[in-house]
């Protein structure tokens, strides 16, 4: 979409899973432009420095169960900085539009008669696949692929009406659920998931952290412990040919862990 860039505008760029050299030509071009840049956490910020080393860039990141920055700061600050003339980039992790609160922040600017352009990124579960030398649509194996997250957006709390989707998907990804993994087994295997299906978790997917495959049965014992990154849960039998990671059949087997992949 071509934007008139006389008028106000804010481009929400999606930064990827937080290694800057996964971002977009695109993106890092529009990045090099603003005057000011709000980027959420997990991002390795003084890598995406680099293309607007003049800008002022303000943390506006939200970590579940950390003091965040508040949404309604978040949309109030995109407005008035755009009104004020500044060239306004709204970095966000991953690809804006997936669990990124897109919609919020493009209904306040519109409402305010701002002009958006959507610059799109690399998802955790693409990159966590990448990493894990793994096809999501692994022909003959899984047909379906199925984003979710356990969460409500509004309290972070656990629903129930992401169950359905997943049990019927070939393949699971699962945003936000690392802390929640014994409760969300759990259901699985209560609403009829195989307990030996496999899973993988993806610390900081693109960056350093804990590469870890396991049968769902034992996520139920909750002994799995990340060092503080973002986690994508990948379920299915695509993760049979997670590479350099033996996966595990036996449900009683110790899950395999790899660091810094």
């Amino acid at each position: 979409m071509s934007l008139d860039h006389t008028r106000h505008t804010v481009v929400f760029v999606g930064a990827g899973p937080g290694d800057p050299e996964l971002v977009t030509r695109k993106g890092w071009r529009l990045i090099g432009r603003a005057d000011i840049v709000l980027y959420d956490a997990l991002l390795d910020v003084e890598g995406f420095r680099q293309a607007a080393p003049l800008a002022r860039w303000i943390n506006v990141g939200k970590r579940l169960g950390r003091v965040s920055t508040a949404q309604s700061f978040i949309t109030k600050s995109l407005v008035n900085l755009a009104r004020r003339g500044c060239r306004v980039v709204r970095l966000k992790g991953g690809d804006p539009a997936i669990f990124g609160r897109l919609t919020e922040e493009i209904d306040a600017c519109r409402a305010a008669n701002i002009d958006v352009e959507i610059v799109p990124g690399v998802t955790a579960a693409s990159a966590s696949a990448a990493e894990l030398g793994i096809s999501l649509t692994q022909r003959e194996v899984s047909r379906s692929v199925t984003f979710l997250t356990p969460r409500t957006s509004n309290s972070g709390a656990l629903s129930e009406d992401w169950v359905p989707s997943a049990l019927s998907s070939d393949t699971t990804i699962l945003y936000m659920a690392s802390a929640a993994l014994p409760s969300v087994a759990q259901r699985l295997i209560s609403d009829g998931k195989n307990p030996q299906t496999l899973v993988a978790l993806v610390e900081s997917a693109s960056r350093d952290g804990k590469r870890v495959v396991m049968p769902l049965s034992q996520c139920l014992n909750g002994s799995w412990i990340h060092d503080g990154g973002p986690v994508t849960v990948v379920i299915g039998d695509v993760v049979r040919g997670a590479v350099g990671i033996r996966a595990p059949l036996n449900p009683l087997d110790s899950p395999l862990v790899k660091v810094g992949v």
